[in-house]
């Protein structure tokens, strides 16, 4: 599977010849306030950049991302991975309950069937929504999203500021992601200097 996936589509992990280029970069940061035209629903939002001529090779998030299968629910309902980072759904029922795993949208794929205390690994490697659900309990779901390089932050629903720290320098377009899309998402062009912080003003209109 990692070959049939990853030929495809992470030429620049694969076969990059300098696989800790981002490690090595310079590196400056981003950060900023999202505003919003109207009421804003009570979710989080993902400010996400994305490098202009491609990403720069680096080594995904060795800790896997867990998600929970109990009562008959995802836990968490919304997680953000990074392309290339393990995602294990645990199956934490309490009774002899089984679950399914099976994913829609960026990255498709069906984890199959499995019993309480068993747990399923997936690698994700489109960045995207990927959207999860359980094929025995068809009211379970959940969204990961899968950012394109560790150079994300997740807005919490009660403030608006962000800051992304780390960055290798270089031209970037800033964008946003919601779970239930109730604004415009943001495409903003971000020139990151090294050892500088680079604002940004964000608007969320409708």
């Amino acid at each position: 599977i990692l070959i049939a996936v990853g030929l495809a589509v992470l030429p620049h992990l694969l076969f990059s010849k300098d696989r800790m280029a981002w490690e090595r970069a310079p590196k400056g940061a981003v950060e900023g306030t999202l505003a919003f035209s109207a009421e804003r629903p009570k979710q989080p939002i993902v400010v996400y950049l994305e490098r202009e001529g491609g990403e720069l090779a680096f080594q995904p998030p060795k800790e896997p991302l867990r998600i929970r299968q109990k009562g008959a629910k995802f836990d968490p309902s919304f997680a953000v991975a990074v392309v290339g980072q393990s995602v294990s759904f645990v199956n934490d029922e309490v009774e002899q309950i089984d679950h399914n795993v099976y994913t829609l949208g960026a990255d498709s794929r069906d984890l199959g069937i499995f019993p309480r205390g068993d747990s399923e690994r997936a690698v994700f490697y489109k960045p995207g929504e990927v959207k999860v659900h359980c094929s025995i309990h068809k009211g379970m779901d959940a969204r990961i999203f899968v950012a394109p390089s560790p150079a994300f932050a997740l807005v919490g629903p009660e403030t608006g500021e962000f800051r992304i720290e780390g960055v290798p320098q270089g031209s970037y377009r800033l964008r946003t992601y919601q779970k239930t899309r109730r604004f415009h998402d943001v495409d903003l062009q971000v020139i990151v200097v090294e050892n500088a912080t680079f604002q940004a003003k964000v608007e969320m209109k409708r």
